[in-house]
């Protein structure tokens, strides 16, 4: 799995070759093509391990910042950085971006994304209400904070600049919780 993710990555879904995923990986095509007969096949396998890697690990990130006391915006933070600046974002993102003749598998790929997607944001939103915060500002914050996030990794593409995102998020997370406590009374923060 980890090859295949390697190449997509590299050379996007239509530069796929499953020759060359299994030279990288160690084995032989016949081995590959028993496991996965078509390049659909292992790309739907691999769609379904980075969606469920990715979705494991958001899970225990949300669980640990509602029970470690922490701020669970720098949490939904650090998991969304995770994903969207990660190779399974830019995966998916170059199966969505493949020409028309690969309707199915961009169907199959936006299933898969949104179906682990929405299921991370509404971890993300009970996390925030969580802590205290009314349901409709922990959505605006989590919508909001989210799209910053994936803005910031798709304008990877053109500005790979890092520590320029990173001070931007801190920005972010300034405003967020002023946001925050701008919006609701003091006594009712748990905490952010």
């Amino acid at each position: 799995m980890d090859a295949a993710v390697k190449l997509i990555r590299r050379n996007g879904y239509v530069g796929l070759r499953t020759i060359e995923v299994a030279d990288l990986a160690g084995v032989s095509r016949g081995a590959l093509m028993h496991h996965f007969p078509s390049k659909h096949e292992l790309v739907v396998a691999v769609l379904a391990y980075v969606n469920e890697i990715t979705f494991t690990q958001s899970m225990r990130r949300a669980q640990s910042a509602r029970h470690d006391g922490g701020d669970p915006i720098d949490s939904i933070i650090k998991d969304a950085e995770d994903f969207f600046f990660g190779d399974y974002f830019f995966i998916e993102l170059a199966i969505a971006m493949s020409d028309d003749s690969t309707r199915q598998i961009k169907r199959e790929t936006r299933q898969f994304a949104r179906q682990t997607r929405f299921s991370i944001e509404a971890t993300w939103l009970d996390t925030l209400i969580s802590s205290g915060i009314p349901e409709q500002l922990a959505k605006d914050v989590l919508a909001l904070t989210l799209s910053v996030v994936r803005g910031f990794s798709v304008r990877m593409l053109i500005e790979n600049d890092p520590e320029h995102f990173s001070r931007l998020l801190g920005v972010w997370r300034q405003i967020v919780r002023q946001h925050i406590e701008n919006s609701m009374p003091k006594q009712s923060r748990k905490r952010t």
